[in-house]
């Protein structure tokens, strides 16, 4: 996937993004800012972001999410847009 691409995908991603995820975004591209390439980000994120984090990988373990194709058929409905 191009940088265009990619760029478009997260761009659609972050338009119906909750604030928890937004804050997790937000926390992450300012670590990388902070850090070089090879540091490992996550140590130097807020304890409440790493803390977001985790429980978002736990939830993950446990099947409890959405994917991308559910969060656009849902956006579709709610908003009336033909998919």
């Amino acid at each position: 996937m191009g940088t265009l691409e990619l760029n478009n995908l997260l761009s659609q991603y972050m338009n119906t993004a909750d604030d928890k995820v937004l804050q997790i975004v937000k926390a992450v591209f300012e670590s990388y800012q902070k850090n070089d390439d090879n540091a490992d980000f996550f140590n130097e994120l807020p304890a409440e972001i790493q803390e977001l984090l985790m429980e978002s990988r736990e939830d993950i373990k446990k099947g409890e999410f959405f994917t991308h194709g559910e969060v656009m058929k849902e956006v579709n409905q709610k908003y009336n847009i033909a998919g």
